[in-house]
Formats: C-alpha cells, sequence, structure tokens
C-alpha cells in the first residue's frame, strides 16, 4: 500500500466555503462533525423513500451505527455535509479502499434536488481526491437512478452494468495512472547475451 505513504491528509485540507444555489441562496459546505449526528439523522429520516433507497439501498430507516460512520470518519476517508442555516440538505463521502480508490455515495434532500448540489458535491470530492493523490474514484448507482448516472457521466466516470449485480452500474474515474516501472534501457544486457559460442 505504497499510495497511503505519499497520500495527503484530504480532510485536513478542507475549509468551510459559501455556495450559491440556484435562486441566489446561499449555503455551506464542511466537514462532517460528530456533532452533526443529530441533525444528520434528521436529515436522513426526512429523505424520501426513494432517496433514501438510492443512497442506502433501503427504504425503511438507517441504522445509527451508519450515520455514526458518516460523522466519525478518519484517516484518508471524507464526509461533507452542506448546510442551510444549520439544517443539514446534503452530504457527501468518500472512503478509500485497499487500491487507493475513493469510494463514494452523495445525496441531496428531496427539495434541494435539481439545484446543482449533486454534481458540486461530486466535483468537490474529485478536488480532494486529486489533492490526496488518489488512484481513482469509483461507486455503485442503482440502475433505475437514471439521473444520478448522467450527472455522474458528465462529471467524467465511466459507467457500466454491474456484471455481478444487474441492479447496479459501476461508475469509475482514473484519477491518477499507477506507476510504472521505467522501461529497461537497450544496454541492459549485454551485446553478446545471445551470441552463440
Amino acid at each position: 500500500m505504497k499510495w497511503m505513504n505519499e497520500q495527503r491528509d484530504a480532510q485536513a485540507t478542507i475549509s468551510e466555503e459559501s455556495w450559491t444555489v440556484r435562486g441566489g441562496v446561499q449555503v455551506t459546505l464542511r466537514t462532517a462533525r460528530a456533532s452533526d449526528h443529530g441533525r444528520l439523522r434528521t436529515f436522513v429520516d426526512g429523505l424520501s423513500r426513494e432517496s433514501r433507497y438510492y443512497r442506502f439501498l433501503t427504504g425503511g430507516p438507517v441504522a445509527n451505527e451508519t450515520l455514526a460512520q458518516f460523522v466519525s470518519r478518519q484517516n484518508h476517508d471524507v464526509a461533507l455535509v452542506v448546510t442551510f442555516g444549520e439544517v443539514i440538505v446534503a452530504n457527501a463521502e468518500y472512503v478509500v479502499n485497499e487500491e487507493g480508490q475513493a469510494e463514494l455515495a452523495v445525496v441531496v434532500a428531496d427539495n434541494w434536488q435539481g439545484q446543482g448540489l449533486g454534481r458540486r458535491l461530486i466535483q468537490r470530492l474529485q478536488q480532494l481526491a486529486r489533492a490526496a493523490s488518489l488512484r481513482g474514484m469509483r461507486g455503485d448507482v442503482l440502475s433505475e437512478n437514471r439521473r444520478m448516472l448522467a450527472i455522474m457521466r458528465d462529471c467524467g466516470f465511466a459507467t457500466r452494468r454491474n456484471p455481478e449485480d444487474s441492479l447496479l452500474h459501476e461508475v469509475t474515474l482514473t484519477l491518477a495512472e499507477p506507476r510504472k516501472a521505467p522501461a529497461p534501457s537497450a544496454e541492459w544486457l549485454p551485446r553478446d547475451w545471445f551470441a552463440a559460442n
């Protein structure tokens, strides 16, 4: 896992940002905090059954343990929230896997969808993953979530149906090619190496 030694901590480079969305409304992007757990619970419980299903692959309740993991990211993982005042209106995260790829997920509150927040969050995660020298990004999107698949394509991701699960599409983006060993020089073997004796 050589990439881990080269990687910078993306979470530490995130400062609070003010974003203007359609209609001139100001929202704030920031790192998720442990104190956000209650607000995150309210946010997730307020999602429509469809939005919860698209994000968590369940239309039912989301476990507290899942939310606790979101607000307590460690090491090279990133967890972001977008707030309007004190209310969370969107969240995004990536978890770095063993291959040095960011596995991402994004969800926007139903009444805030269509204002560009999802796209901006994906682009911000891309910037952070690049700054952290990650090799790529990946995610799973339900095949029926055509809106998110279109956004991912617009953000440069390749999409393909998951060969192991026809209900999912895998989205991938290469950020950095793995380093290749230098090509051997023409002189790496003696010239007469293959000469007949």
